[in-house]
């Protein structure tokens, strides 16, 4: 597939912003909720963009298996070892075998919390729930009206969230996520299908990021203020569209602007998505509390919190360019995706 350069741009740039969204914040601080509403919606966009139209069950599978089961099960295998540290600095002694095995179940019922399992690496929810809308996808476009049954899926999920949110049926991340993530997956899709993004005008792209931008942020606003549940989820839809349409048309506007970096970067998705949770908790935990004595609770300011997360970003750098060299299945990749070898 020939690389989009905007595409890039938007997986680094939303992934990046995804790393402040889980650090510690105050309740309401900004602009941090104003990402949280659109920036995974976003990163479920750009992968419905990227998404490949049905090529048989087996070809699809397999190819799932690499780029989306495998990673998923290395990035919990390798969280086993901080977890254990956490849970001794959490509670002054090494787990048991009953304790281990809670999170070990975690892995295998995607990260749902029961009596018998835990949430592991719990941001690798994001990859559990991408298999599954990739899934939905397949088995609906095999069929001869599988657009309506894909609408039907998204007002499903719609519909599931709403419920959810109004008395918390579900907290499982793997379900919640794909209720309201799934429209924007099939949205990136339809766009992908029907190239409404194809083509890069700099004019035109800057006069739909001003619109759209200006109504994500009016109708953001009316969201986070309004107090009535029915028009709070309401509000709440075209607050996460409109977000969506004005960070694809900001992406696009740097579309002239090429940089092997970004590239790197946007190659090494999978690698935000599986470390940068851990990689947060060991700066956190394992140097600013002890050489600089932040408390464990502390709760960061948005500054604070985005300069965090260029450290991580910064780290992880070196990380996803090992990967890209000698490691590419950690990426999802089958060969190495900056030479094709």
């Amino acid at each position: 597939m020939q690389r989009i350069n905007w595409i890039d741009w938007a997986k680094f740039l939303a992934v990046v912003l995804v790393i402040p969204i889980h650090i510690p914040q105050k309740l309401g601080a900004q602009p941090i909720t104003y990402f949280e509403v659109f920036i995974l919606a976003t990163l479920m966009f750009n992968s419905g963009y990227l998404k490949k139209t049905h090529r048989g069950w087996k070809e699809n599978l397999k190819k799932y298996w690499k780029s989306l089961i495998i990673p998923y099960l290395i990035y919990n295998i390798i969280y086993i070892p901080y977890w254990i540290v956490k849970f001794k600095c959490e509670y002054g002694y090494l787990p048991s075998l009953i304790d281990i095995s809670h999170p070990l179940m975690g892995i295998f019922t995607l990260q749902a919390t029961s009596s018998f399992s835990c949430g592991l690496n719990l941001v690798t929810w994001f990859i559990a729930s991408l298999l599954i809308m990739h899934l939905i996808l397949d088995f609906c476009m095999q069929y001869k009206y599988g657009h309506l049954l894909m609408g039907i899926v998204c007002l499903l999920g719609i519909a599931l969230y709403t419920l959810s949110k109004y008395n918390n049926f579900t907290t499982a991340l793997v379900a919640v996520g794909t209720f309201k993530a799934i429209p924007f997956y099939y949205m990136g899709y339809l766009c992908r299908q029907y190239k409404v993004f194809e083509k890069c005008n700099l004019k035109k792209d800057a006069s739909w990021f001003i619109i759209t931008f200006v109504l994500s942020i009016i109708t953001f606003y009316y969201h986070a203020n309004e107090s009535n549940f029915i028009w709070h989820m309401i509000s709440y839809w075209p607050a996460v569209l409109f977000g969506v349409l004005a960070f694809t048309y900001f992406c696009k506007l740097l579309n002239s602007v090429y940089s092997q970096v970004v590239i790197n970067y946007s190659n090494g998705t999978m690698a935000f998505i599986g470390l940068h949770w851990m990689i947060v908790g060991t700066i956190r935990y394992g140097i600013l509390k002890p050489v600089f004595h932040v408390p464990a609770d502390y709760v960061y300011s948005p500054a604070e919190a985005y300069l965090l997360a260029l450290v991580v970003t910064l780290v992880l750098y070196p990380i996803i360019l090992f990967f890209l060299k000698k490691a590419p299945w950690m990426l999802g990749k089958r060969t190495n995706p900056a030479t094709g070898a």
